[in-house]
């Protein structure tokens, strides 16, 4: 028989457990909180981009500014209350890098404001700002402490010109105090040979890159042994393939050697690849950029492209009145201008074919180059050239993580990477132009539905009066 005291040991018993299992099913019950700082990319096609090859079926795992995971969907736990996106029969990239733009000046914050909105908006996710100013630094930091949305900023210094280093002793006083204001690279521009030399040497000496243009009186030669970090747009090779014993005199070299394209001796060329690859010089092509000139196109027509709608009218008036002048130039001949392309395009293939390294590049805003719209312009015309598709978004993608010194950091979908992605409708493997076709945008961990960044594209248009 039960004594009293164990009955009630028996119902306290009873009580705990029934209580103990509706807590249980109460949780069970209740819906998980949504964790912003998890987001889960499921059921994803992923380009990983350290190889050439499609990872079917995959979750990716993004927390804070990281990648945590990347497997197969069966084999990643997907935490409770993390934000899921859909990638069924979709495509998940790494972000594009812009090598060779521009970000507008302190005078004009709204518009550059709306700038790095673009390039972000398109999947651009880090640009290397050529040509800045001090203000410039102050928007990096901004945007790196996420107070102003945009893609990662590289910023090079000021211009290097004559008026700033007439001589020796100002390239190298122009270096200093450069790199004492933390700028991440010194942007070239047409100084003497005497203030280049001095500036290299001075360069090397600090520990800060210079690139983007080789002054006239230093070539290309000159150029490749100073270990100028990156050539851009090509700049001098044209002028390389010109023969010492060419008559050139009274011939400007032109746009880019538009104006000798008919001296050039093609047998010239891999002597110039081999001397490009010895050195370990990187090029930025910026193929768009010539081409949006060179072509026959009227400029007026040009700027009633849908991407125009995002930048301002004098802005566009300007690219209208450049490309008139231009082609209103002596050396400007449309045969001419053919064959600069097609040259462009194939030292673009010896070079790549060779091995050398090239980073994808557009030099926007410049010359009906829409910020982060342009870079499409650019990654089609590098597959017109004969790259493939995969080889282009290489250059766009692992490349610049290369060129940065920086290969664990970002460029590819892995394990502690920084989150910068691009999911896809498409599979951009097949045709570029489906980097064009978004699901949304992730920079540093934060995720832009497409539907988000078509909201405030209208916004810009709306202050730039675009319809």
């Amino acid at each position: 028989m039960i004594s009293l005291k164990d009955k009630i040991a028996l119902l306290i018993n009873i009580f705990l457990i029934a209580t103990v299992a509706c807590m249980i099913a109460a949780c069970a019950e209740a819906p998980a909180e949504e964790d912003p700082d998890i987001i889960a990319f499921l059921n994803v096609n992923v380009l990983p981009m350290d190889h050439d090859e499609i990872l079917e079926n995959h979750t990716v795992l993004v927390e804070g500014d990281r990648i945590i995971a990347v497997g197969p969907a069966d084999e990643i736990d997907v935490p409770d209350g993390a934000q899921q996106v859909d990638g069924q029969g979709r495509y998940l990239m790494p972000g594009l890098a812009e090598m060779h733009g521009h970000i507008p000046g302190s005078d004009r914050q709204e518009y550059a404001h709306n700038v790095l909105f673009l390039y972000i908006s398109n999947g651009v996710t880090l640009v290397r700002n050529m040509a800045g100013s001090p203000w410039h630094l102050e928007l990096r930091d901004q945007v790196d402490r996420g107070e102003v949305p945009g893609p990662i900023i590289f910023a090079a210094s000021p211009w290097m010109s004559p008026n700033q280093a007439p001589e020796p002793d100002d390239a190298e006083r122009l270096v200093r105090e450069y790199a004492e204001a933390g700028f991440d690279l010194l942007k070239m521009g047409s100084i003497s040979l005497e203030a280049y030399e001095r500036m290299a040497e001075t360069a090397h000496e600090v520990g800060i890159p210079f690139a983007g243009h080789i002054p006239a009186e230093v070539g290309l030669e000159r150029a490749l042994d100073a270990r100028q970090i990156s050539i851009d747009h090509f700049d001098r090779y044209v002028e390389f393939l010109v023969p010492e014993d060419a008559d050139t005199e009274g011939r400007a070299p032109g746009f880019f050697g538009s104006g000798w394209i008919d001296f050039v001796d093609r047998a010239r060329l891999p002597l110039a690849v081999d001397m490009t690859i010895e050195a370990g010089i990187w090029n930025v092509p910026t193929l768009s950029l010539v081409e949006h000139l060179e072509t026959p196109e009227d400029p007026e027509e040009m700027i009633q492209w849908p991407e125009m709608r995002y930048m301002p009218q004098d802005i566009l008036d300007g690219w209208v009145n450049a490309k008139h002048n231009f082609q209103a130039r002596d050396y400007f001949q449309p045969e001419a201008a053919r064959e600069l392309v097609e040259l462009r395009h194939e030292l673009l293939r010896e070079l790549h074919e060779a091995g050398a390294p090239i980073a994808l590049g557009s030099d926007a805003p410049q010359f009906f180059n829409v910020p982060g719209f342009s870079i499409h312009h650019e990654m089609r015309m590098m597959v017109d050239a004969g790259l493939s598709p995969y080889e282009v978004l290489v250059t766009g993608t692992r490349k610049p993580a290369e060129y940065f010194g920086t290969p664990d950091e970002f460029g590819t979908v892995q394990e502690n990477r920084r989150a910068d992605l691009i999911l896809l409708e498409a599979n951009p493997l097949i045709d570029i132009a489906n980097v064009q076709q978004r699901v949304g945008v992730m920079v540093r961990g934060e995720w832009m539905p497409e539907e988000e960044i078509q909201q405030r594209l209208e916004e810009i248009a709306g202050q730039t009066g675009g319809q």
